[in-house]
């Protein structure tokens, strides 16, 4: 019956789409029992799913040395409309190797002031529109996602959307979301015409090719690589061929990786931690007086102060890593393995589905003290994590977001303003929660009030 049900997803017309207003993120299938349990094995319509726990099966999974396990299938069919054949979408192979060297190079080239100076500047004029509003609310959901394209764009290639065309490229980029329904492919057939006809229900063509039609105008109307010394990932572009004739797709391939994988897991991270801390406003002042102190001051060591003992780096730190640990962006990596795999129970056949999740792996029963809690303290108290794969927020191995390091810096300059310069407060409307067909962003978007906050008392600070 639930093969025949799934079949009907690429024969039907419209049947995809209406099924994709019933199913939406894959993780909330689970349950409870991956929380507890190493590994669980589901048996879909077509194939199996094993999401793996353990730290050997899952640090195998991910450092995966003899490329046993490469990315699924499904996941680029459901990012091809958007990224065409960029790096992100691939299983691997040897030019996927050399195009993520590429755009590791180019990352690393930007000088870390540059980036927090970037970040500083933007981040001022999205306070600013914020406080504009004199306590209504205010968009941080969808204003995130359009500071941290910005941030990318400027820093990468010279150039940044106009307020306009910002605008249409993140609100697009949430019905993509929306629409991206992973679980459709994971229970449909794996042949191309049923995928290819989910796609085209789901109505991601369209979306990505007005996507595609901003990047390129902004981004291409100019020869690859001449924009200026800031423009280092359009330079690094060009010099490894993508700005000969003929090869404008592919280059915009690469330039929408960048720009949607360099904003989107800074965005939705951040847009959790202004809820959790909007909600929480002890927790909220508490950071806010500690982020506000000069540079390697300790929070005063007395039993009142939440932070004790740490300093203001040491508290933006703890409150980022506890946002990834709680909020992973990308909340499972979907591999399928080419060799059959033997679980603690039972062996997975070759050409079935194998997952590692970081949404499971950063919940995890025996990982973690206070799971589902938001306790930032865990990052100042203990050092260590239990297994190298309990936090993977940005993956592992070969495939390990190379964007990682600028993430940091931007995530740490944003909150630090945030935090100093405003105070956060909820709004009336219903709970987000993660989407999870893509990445966890928050559905729907946050929506909270903002106010200026006053400037803390420099001596409470001082130890």
């Amino acid at each position: 019956m639930i093969r025949a049900f799934a079949g009907t997803f690429g024969r039907l017309p419209f049947a995809a789409k209406i099924a994709g207003r019933f199913l939406g993120d894959p993780m909330l299938l689970l349950g409870g029992k991956p929380l507890v349990g190493w590994q669980t094995v589901f048996t879909l319509p077509f194939r199996r799913m094993a999401l793996v726990s353990d730290n050997a099966t899952a640090e195998a999974v991910m450092l995966d040395r003899a490329g046993k396990f490469p990315k699924s299938t499904v996941l680029h069919a459901l990012l091809k409309p958007l990224i065409g054949e960029g790096v992100f979408g691939q299983p691997g192979g040897d030019t996927v190797k050399e195009t993520r060297r590429v755009l590791a190079r180019a990352l690393a080239a930007i000088p870390p002031a540059h980036i927090a100076e970037v970040t500083r500047t933007l981040t001022q004029e999205y306070m600013d529109g914020w406080l504009a509003r004199k306590g209504a609310p205010a968009p941080v959901g969808v204003d995130l996602s359009r500071l941290t394209v910005d941030v990318v764009s400027v820093c990468t290639m010279g150039r940044r959307f106009t307020a306009e065309e910002s605008q249409r490229f993140t609100d697009l980029f949430s019905i993509y979301h929306q629409r991206a329904k992973a679980t459709l492919l994971l229970l449909a057939h794996a042949d191309e015409a049923t995928r290819a006809r989910i796609i085209h229900e789901l109505g991601l063509e369209e979306i990505g090719a007005e996507m595609r039609a901003l990047m390129r105008e902004r981004f291409l109307s100019a020869p690859l690589g001449r924009d200026g010394d800031e423009a280092i990932f359009s330079r690094a572009l060009a010099d490894a061929g993508y700005a000969a004739p003929g090869h404008d797709e592919r280059a915009l391939d690469e330039i929408a990786v960048m720009l949607l994988a360099g904003h989107e897991t800074t965005a939705s991270t951040l847009s959790w931690l202004c809820h959790v801390l909007a909600g929480d406003s002890a927790l909220q002042d508490a950071a806010a007086q500690a982020v506000a102190a000069a540079p390697g001051t300790q929070v005063a060591d007395d039993k009142s102060a939440r932070f004790a003992g740490a300093t203001g780096e040491d508290v933006l730190s703890a409150l980022t890593q506890e946002a990834l640990r709680l909020y992973p962006p990308i909340g499972f990596f979907l591999r399928e393995n080419k060799e059959e795999v033997a679980l603690e129970n039972r062996t997975l056949p070759k050409d079935n589905f194998i997952v590692v999740a970081p949404r499971v792996l950063h919940r995890h029963r025996a990982y973690w003290k206070k799971p589902d809690t938001f306790w930032p303290e865990r990052w100042l108290e203990t050092p260590e994590l239990p297994a190298r794969t309990a936090f993977i927020p940005f993956g592992m191995g070969a495939r390990v977001c190379p964007g990682a390091q600028f993430a940091n810096i931007e995530m740490a300059e944003i909150t630090r303003l945030l935090l100093t310069r405003l105070r956060f407060g909820l709004t009336a409307g219903a709970e987000p929660l993660p989407l999870g067909n893509l990445t966890s962003r928050p559905e729907p978007d946050i929506v909270l009030t903002v106010t200026p906050r006053a400037a803390p008392a420099s001596s409470a600070q001082r130890s």
